[in-house]
């Protein structure tokens, strides 16, 4: 795993080093740290995708208007999987964060604290667009797929359709043999005939899902209460 810190205090620098290097010891994780103390520094950077990065949102150097959130919308669109966290010293930018793409916000002073509950995020929403899951197609081809990849499965008749961002895809497997593949916690049976991507919903209804795209899930009577709380637990690991 590949980490960046970005942050014109050399001396915090350090010491998030050294916290991130201990929790990297403490799980054996393999971890690789670099530090960047300029704006210019962080996208001068030319090696690998970092998978993670700790901006500081206060930057004294850069020129007056621009911040850390300011430099996380250009890494959101430079490596599209890299997990921003903030750190700062200043509450008050806990609302102004969520104008970019970001997995967690954290005061400094909470960094050595809170360091298990942020790499379990960060971790956590890797998998979502790292970890594979391999269908065979009916037709005799193979898919593979990640989670977020994918908006909801389908049953119709003998068969149920994969319904992904790029279209659908048919298979054979009932819809309680595919849920036992799924993590648990992204997808949840609504329906005899569905089970849906908790990230691709937009809003929830007593009885249905709706879908980013617009497209609605019908939730049945007999999973509407499995469904709810399924929701409501994935909705509050987001904010936490």
């Amino acid at each position: 795993m590949r980490v960046g810190i970005c942050d014109d205090d050399a001396v915090w620098c350090q010491s998030a080093e050294k916290i991130i290097y201990d929790y990297a010891e403490k799980t054996e994780t393999e971890m690789e740290v670099v530090s960047f103390y300029t704006s210019e520094e962080l996208d001068a950077y030319k090696g690998y995708p970092l998978d993670v990065l700790f901006m500081d949102i206060v930057l004294e150097s850069e020129e007056e208007g621009k911040n850390g959130i300011d430099l996380a919308a250009l890494v959101n669109r430079k490596w599209k999987d890299c997990q921003v966290v903030y750190l700062t010293n200043y509450l008050y930018y806990a609302t102004e964060v969520y104008h970019t793409e970001h997995v967690f916000f954290a005061l400094k002073e909470q960094f050595g604290d809170r360091i298990g509950e942020i790499f379990g995020k960060v971790f956590h929403q890797l998998s979502q667009t790292r970890d594979k899951l391999t269908f065979s197609v009916i037709g005799g081809r193979e898919v593979s797929l990640t989670p977020a990849d994918i908006l909801c499965f389908e049953r119709s008749g003998r068969t149920t359709n994969i319904v992904t961002v790029y279209g659908r895809y048919p298979i054979w497997d009932k819809l309680s043999a595919v849920m036992e593949r799924l993590p648990q916690l992204d997808f949840v049976r609504c329906h005899n005939s569905y089970i849906v991507y908790l990230p691709a919903v937009r809003e929830m209804f007593p009885d249905s899902f709706i879908l980013n795209d617009g497209r609605k899930v019908m939730i049945s009577r007999s999973y509407r209460k499995s469904a709810k709380a399924a929701f409501m637990k994935w909705a509050v690991i987001q904010i936490s």
